[in-house]
């Protein structure tokens, strides 16, 4: 899947942006209380968005994020195609979005 998105990214490198749901373990207890992290939540979601620019991870495989911005609580994801879709709102900007 990695190598269709980076074929993506090279055949249309000026206009081809992906917004993505990333994820990182919530980490220590201590650091989770003074975030205010429920202590329920086991992870800290992000929304993340991608382009041509964005360096490549040390796995050569995933690129680091150009913008990432924290999510409040559990992502709804697959209650439908206009719920997947919202986190990646904060990053459109104009009137027209195109979303596949």
């Amino acid at each position: 899947m990695f190598g269709h998105t980076n074929k993506m990214l090279n055949e249309f490198p000026d206009s081809l942006k992906i917004a993505f749901i990333d994820y990182e373990e919530k980490g220590e207890v201590a650091a989770a209380e003074c975030d205010r992290i429920h202590a329920k939540q086991s992870r800290r979601y992000y929304s993340c968005l991608i382009d041509k620019t964005c360096s490549l991870l040390a796995d050569g495989r995933r690129r680091n994020p150009r913008l990432r911005i924290e999510l409040p609580g559990y992502p709804i994801l697959g209650d439908g195609k206009g719920d997947n879709q919202n986190h990646a709102i904060p990053f459109s900007r104009g009137m027209f979005i195109q979303a596949i």
